[in-house]
């Protein structure tokens, strides 16, 4: 942000001056940061990676680490669902929700498997599997969504139904107290915190700190289409 000012020298003296200048370069400081704090990144992912993971599951934390490379990759979603189904080992996951537990277990159905599992990789919602060497190829997403950021509204083009992720961008540790992870501490990324099923065009004001992703589904849970805003 490049900015002229002008001052009347005969008006000034050299003490004023450098208030007021002090004063301008602090308000177009405080407008940038303010401008780029506001400002968000949409994107439309090529890859869809969704890890059904748990607190209390000593299997899951090298999945997590695993999640988090693949968050920084070009034209990929990565996100982190916690579930509930191993709360009764001694910890009660903190991120973990009925409606994730039940997310995996529609996959679980759709993908022709037996029981959930954790740590349980899905991809384009096609092809499951404990490791990522053990995904097959998922093929390219058939439609498109484009998410909008149209002054501080949030809106998903589109028609038919999609679900809207809310999601904690980043890394997030963890400090686990109990359990078979008792002692330890984990690392999870991009946590999501809601689902809701919406009809497209849909319209939302973003909450703080909050990022977002768009997908909508096959009648066989595949993900057809996907899009994705981190503010």
């Amino acid at each position: 942000m490049a900015v002229l000012i002008a001052f009347d020298v005969g008006l000034c003296d050299e003490s004023v001056m450098k208030t007021l200048i002090a004063r301008t370069l602090f308000s177009f400081s405080a407008l940038a940061m303010a401008t780029s704090a506001q400002a968000g990144e949409a994107f439309q992912p090529t890859e869809v990676y969704e890890l059904f993971t748990s607190q209390g599951c000593s299997s899951c934390p090298p999945a997590n680490a695993q999640l988090d490379k693949l968050s920084t990759k070009a034209d990929t979603l990565a996100l982190s669902y916690g579930v509930t189904y191993w709360d009764y080992l001694g910890w009660k996951d903190t991120f973990a929700k009925p409606e994730f537990t039940e997310r995996q277990h529609a996959y679980v159905k759709a993908l022709g498997g037996r029981n959930p599992y954790t740590p349980q990789f899905v991809l384009n919602g096609r092809t499951h599997s404990p490791r990522l060497t053990g995904l097959s190829e998922a093929g390219d997403l058939q439609d498109q969504i484009v998410l909008r950021d149209e002054d501080g509204t949030l809106s998903a083009d589109g028609e038919g139904q999609a679900l809207l992720v809310s999601f904690t961008p980043g890394r997030q540790d963890v400090p686990v107290a109990r359990g078979e992870n008792g002692g330890k501490t984990l690392s999870l990324t991009n946590v999501v915190t809601d689902v809701e099923l919406v009809s497209l065009p849909h319209e939302f004001a973003p909450k703080d700190g909050q990022g977002y992703a768009v997908l909508k589904h096959g009648s066989d849970l595949s993900v057809t289409a996907a899009a994705a805003w981190t503010p």
